[in-house]
């Protein structure tokens, strides 16, 4: 807009016969006229040179922003068999197992207590309670009554006692604790070979897990041994935990095994620790209940 236009833009506010109104529209006109546009910044970029430790600081600057921006994920520690494993199979409800078994602190009693009877409380196969020294108090077993004590005492059966081998609280803590070395030991402590298809390992492995007093590492070992063998199937999720069931030659045993207790807290057939054979009539389980106690033997 030029200076002429303005000045008919201010004549227009008032009438010409006011001489007051227009001293003022023309006073207006002189103070815009004296007004100065400001100074121009400049708009060309700032640049900074950064040499030296000072480039090395604004390096490690950038390092920090994409490593800890919003995308960065924080490392969590490996996950354990039970976090990562669906209970789908025999060697996965195994695996579960034996983590458990691993975090498991060997118990702090007295005596190792087993104890065999049906679930319903109607039917019993024995009981026994063993010293860490090697005494040994048992009732209801083959050939003992009430409260006799087993002489010689402190030994188990690893597996049954017309193919497997006595052994010792010394012996059981010395098995291998790697499954493949363990497998191979207890498969050369038995009397003949393989039956049928099966490994000759199933049994005593399965004594191990379910009714010796082995060490957690041993335990463990026992269950990732057993669970990279044929033979083992899972039937599926039972009151308790999952069944399963392993065929050794002539029989077929089932467990219920609690993954997160590491556990065989049921079973229809097995070599027991005295190398007897306990079993029921298909349907029907044994309820094992085993550990360390300080409860005295009855």
């Amino acid at each position: 807009m030029d200076d002429l236009e303005l000045i008919r833009r201010l004549r227009s506010e008032v009438a010409e016969t006011d001489p007051d109104a227009l001293t003022g529209a023309r006073g207006r006109l002189l103070a815009v006229m004296a007004r100065t546009a400001p100074p121009r910044r400049s708009r060309r970029p700032l640049t900074v040179r950064v040499t030296g430790l000072a480039a090395a600081g604004v390096a490690a600057a950038a390092a920090v922003v994409i490593v800890t921006g919003p995308a960065a994920v924080p490392v969590k520690p490996p996950a354990s068999a039970g976090d990562v494993l669906p209970l789908t199979s025999a060697k996965n409800v195994l695996l579960v197992a034996a983590d458990s078994a691993e975090r498991t602190p060997q118990g702090s009693g007295t005596y190792w207590h087993i104890k065999r009877e049906s679930e319903d409380g109607r039917h019993f196969w024995g009981e026994s309670w063993t010293t860490r020294d090697g005494q040994r108090w048992s009732r209801g077993g083959a050939g003992n009554g009430p409260g006799v004590v087993k002489e010689p005492s402190g030994t188990f059966w690893l597996g049954p006692a017309d193919s497997g081998t006595e052994v010792s609280m010394e012996d059981l803590e010395a098995l291998p604790t790697d499954p493949e070395a363990l497998r191979q030991k207890v498969t050369a402590m038995q009397k003949g070979g393989p039956v049928g298809e099966h490994d000759i390992a199933l049994l005593p492995l399965a004594s191990l897990i379910a009714e010796l007093p082995a060490p957690a590492d041993v335990r463990s070992a026992a269950f990732r041994a057993l669970a990279e063998l044929p033979g083992v199937q899972r039937l599926g999720a039972v009151e308790g935990g999952e069944e399963l069931m392993i065929q050794g030659g002539r029989h077929e045993s089932r467990l219920v095994v609690d993954p997160e207790t590491s556990q065989v807290i049921r079973t229809s057939w097995l070599p027991t620790a005295d190398g007897g054979l306990a079993g029921t009539n298909r349907g029907l389980f044994i309820k094992l209940t085993t550990g360390w106690t300080d409860e005295l033997p009855r």
